[in-house]
């Protein structure tokens, strides 16, 4: 499957996996390596990611693909400042 077919399909799977829900994450074929970026809200969402695409390009069979998952956890923490608009 050429690159860019692989890296649509590995993006619609992740907009519909239920387990996922992410439309955000930015995905780079190279070679047999799918290397994932971008930010998530959670970490439970970042391994959750990890496990739809190591799913989708069978990262556990010998010709699967390698997943590099750098995706970076920002949890949103409670008590920042509020901005008031006028």
């Amino acid at each position: 499957m050429p690159p860019e077919y692989l890296i649509r399909h590995i993006q619609d799977a992740l907009g519909r996996d239920p387990r996922a829900r992410e439309l955000g994450v930015d995905v780079r074929v190279a070679g047999s390596r799918v290397v994932l970026t971008g930010t998530v809200a959670t970490a439970a969402q970042r391994q959750a990611i990890g496990e739809v695409v190591c799913e989708l390009v069978d990262c556990e069979a010998p010709t699967g693909h390698e997943v590099v998952n750098e995706l970076d956890v920002v949890e949103h923490r409670e008590g920042g400042p509020v901005e008031e608009l006028a």
